[in-house]
């Protein structure tokens, strides 16, 4: 799944919908790094660090995510998108590591301004900013 695909899925309400819950269930923004903190201590730390580093992706299952993120938190993502929880384990079960991925091309995750920027772009529409 490349960048585009990923944008044409986060253009679906519900996906879009559930991505922004998660995101920003952890805190007050949209930050990937405390939800990746949740994921790991939820133990998934393997999984989450080999979409972080170069190298394949482990696979993760859905029934994994809402064991890591809890079922009252999933649960409430789940509704705040208009999908099952399992719907909704299953979409971030897919989604996540490849997002993961894409977030860090040189085996680390950028600033944390620069993942808001690329996730403002990509859920919220909004244009990204050229620095020239």
């Amino acid at each position: 799944m490349d960048l585009d695909q990923i944008t044409k899925l986060a253009q679906n309400e519900r996906v879009r919908r559930l991505l922004l819950s998660v995101l920003s269930r952890t805190g007050d923004d949209l930050d990937l790094n405390r939800l990746l903190d949740q994921l790991q201590q939820g133990g998934l730390q393997q999984q989450v660090q080999s979409w972080i580093h170069i190298g394949p992706n482990r696979e993760v299952t859905g029934t994994q995510i809402q064991d890591a993120l809890g079922a009252a938190n999933l649960d409430a993502s789940a509704d705040d998108a208009g999908l099952t929880p399992q719907h909704a384990a299953d979409t971030l079960a897919e989604l996540l590591p490849q997002i993961v991925d894409r977030a860090s091309p040189a085996g680390a995750l950028p600033d944390a301004s620069t993942l808001q920027e690329v996730f403002n772009q990509i859920l919220l529409g909004e244009p990204r900013e050229d620095h020239a």
